[in-house]
């Protein structure tokens, strides 16, 4: 039996909580678990996080028929910062969520260095070039269940105990953006950078949130070996 599937049928069986503060045992499942998944995040998260290039390399054809660069250019780059220590993932109230079903909270955060550079042109003069480097901190909050069910396989004489592991809904935020550094920008000011730098964040929030939802959902499958656990009279397998 793997470590993963012991700490994920522990945290199943384990007695609920009755009120804070949180009965040690129950906080120390919850700490082996954040701690399995963090480092499982570690290994599935992509380098960069996020990257945008869609707004780059904008042409225009002139009067004269031929293509020359015009308009506003940006492009956005979203990476790792000083992980692992920069990765936090915490796991918090596990407990019973009706008949075989056991819930709990994953809240990841991560430390995020952006990238912003900016361009304008008017039928192929640069007019403007800059970029500017911001931090982040971006939080991603998780509701996942465990569920159990009593079943008998075709042919056997005993049923199995099947556990299915998933994550019901997740929520994408963000807090204490810093803006660190800014070449190129003329006039700008570091709140102007730091309202634009939120905008565009705003704007690839969908994209952004659907990556690290994917992400976040291949390390809880890993963390279970599979999508089901089944524990029966001839031990431990896993489903599909």
């Amino acid at each position: 039996m793997t470590v993963a599937i012991v700490l994920l049928v522990s945290a199943y069986l384990a007695p609920p909580m009755a009120k804070p503060p949180v009965d040690p045992a129950v906080q120390k499942k919850q700490d082996q678990l954040a701690a399995q998944l963090k480092e499982l995040l570690l290994g599935v998260l992509p380098d960069p996080l996020y990257e945008d290039t869609s707004h780059w390399g904008r042409q225009e054809r002139n009067l004269r028929g031929q293509m020359k660069n015009d308009g506003r250019w940006w492009k956005l780059r979203l990476e790792g910062r000083q992980w692992p220590n920069g990765l936090s993932v915490r796991v918090e109230d596990l407990r019973p969520g009706g008949k075989n079903r056991q819930t709990f909270s994953l809240y990841i955060d991560l430390m995020t260095n952006i990238l912003l550079e900016r361009q304008t042109w008017l039928r192929g003069v640069r007019l403007y070039s800059g970029s500017t480097r911001a931090r982040v901190k971006i939080q991603l909050s998780l509701a996942c269940e465990i569920i159990s069910r009593l079943e008998t396989p075709k042919g056997a004489s005993f049923p199995e105990l099947v556990f299915r592991f998933r994550i019901l809904n997740s929520f994408m935020s963000y807090e204490d953006l810093v803006v660190e550094h800014t070449a190129g920008v003329g006039g700008d000011t570091a709140k102007y950078l730091g309202e634009l730098v939120l905008s565009l964040i705003k704007q690839i929030k969908p994209s952004l949130e659907r990556k690290l939802f994917e992400r976040a959902n291949e390390a809880i499958l890993k963390a279970g070996d599979s999508k089901e656990i089944r524990i029966g009279l001839n031990g431990v397998s896993r489903g599909k």
